[in-house]
């Protein structure tokens, strides 16, 4: 009897663990506002914000050439950096607490830098 009782629970165990690390379940935690994710948010774009120059001269080059590319992506580029670093710094200031209506939701789109499918590639032409 004690040996059945043993498998059973093991069982319960290992059927638990599966459905709880299902993708499924990952995806709804990974999308509920939270302080935590807003804090990450911040970092990475704080971080990675100046990685919005050299996508935007990517972006303006595909679009209008590679001379437009250098100056005017250059351009865009560095105002978008600053605006996503600036993001980045108020995330991280203000993690704790939830912003207006916004609350813990992401103030820039793409929420995060390099999200796929949110920037051109040379592959895309």
């Amino acid at each position: 009897m004690m040996r059945r009782v043993s498998q059973w629970s093991t069982l319960l165990l290992v059927g638990g663990l599966v459905v709880g690390a299902s993708p499924a379940h990952a995806e709804v935690v990974d999308r509920m506002p939270h302080p935590i994710r807003k804090l990450g948010r911040g970092l990475a774009n704080g971080i990675g914000g100046v990685l919005e120059i050299p996508l935007a001269i990517q972006e303006v080059g595909l679009e209008k050439g590679p001379v437009a590319g250098v100056t005017l992506g250059l351009v865009l580029g560095t105002a978008e950096a600053i605006g996503r670093i600036g993001v980045g710094a108020l995330e991280i200031v203000t993690f704790p607490f939830p912003l207006g209506l916004q609350g813990y939701e992401p103030l820039l789109l793409p929420e995060f830098i390099l999200e796929p499918g949110s920037y051109p590639s040379s592959t895309n032409r």
